[in-house]
């Protein structure tokens, strides 16, 4: 093997590892990115929000949050884990997919509500990314986890309300294989979608509820190809 083709080699291994660098340095700036993004967002929440118990009524981040995003819908927390963030609904399930709450491009995009939803449904289905820096909805894989799920609690605060969830099933499933309603033709239908989560479930629970709403929280998963976790929980 002669020098000059050895130099070349090494020249074209350079290459690579410079453009690999470059790849994760654009990565890596690109999470920095939407973490700011939304921990400028949430700034608004923790300056505005105005406790419901003493004004039902008015909602100081809601009409802040809403002036700056007509697509606002409500603001959602998962207890001891990241995930606090504002959720929009778009005219359909792809724009935010790449998109934050400021319209802008964005690798983690947002949390958003299926565009067919509406707040008076029955269950409400929040989509969003499992982000390798374990932002968006990367925390709610730790519902798989047994004490987790018997402990974590989800909370949106609407307009002039805030609302306590739950968790009663957590499952990981294929994205074609998953049916996840938000309409029902019927209360015993209703019944037999709760059951049917339910039997889905890692874990079980007794949960003293009438299931009058629920919250169904949507990502992606690892465990093979395509799949997907599942988080659904019942309004206290």
């Amino acid at each position: 093997m002669n020098k000059k083709f050895i130099n070349i080699v090494k020249i074209i291994l350079y290459f690579i590892i410079i453009v690999c660098l470059i790849i994760i340095g654009i990565k890596k700036y690109n999470y920095y990115k939407s973490d700011k993004t939304y921990d400028s967002i949430r700034e608004i929440k923790n300056n505005n929000v105005v406790s419901t118990e003493e004004n039902n009524k008015l909602n100081h981040m809601y009409e802040e949050l809403k002036s700056i995003n007509p697509d606002y819908k409500f603001w959602i927390t998962v207890e001891e884990t990241v995930i606090d963030y504002p959720v929009v609904k778009g005219e359909d399930n792809d724009f935010y997919l790449s998109n934050d709450f400021y319209k802008e491009n964005s690798i983690s995009g947002a949390i958003f509500l299926d565009y067919k939803n509406t707040l008076e449904d029955k269950n409400l289905i929040l989509y969003g990314h499992n982000m390798r820096d374990g932002s968006m909805f990367a925390a709610i894989n730790k519902f798989k986890e047994k004490d987790f799920f018997d402990s974590g609690k989800i909370k949106i605060v609407t307009e002039n309300e805030e609302r306590s969830y739950e968790v009663f099933s957590v499952f990981v499933e294929a994205a074609n294989d998953i049916n996840l309603k938000s309409n029902f033709i019927s209360e015993e239908d209703y019944i037999k979608y709760i059951n049917e989560l339910k039997k889905k479930s890692y874990y079980k629970n007794n949960i003293d509820s009438d299931f009058s709403n629920i919250i169904t929280l949507y990502t992606c998963s690892y465990e093979f190809e395509n799949a997907r976790t599942i988080v659904c929980a019942v309004l206290n």
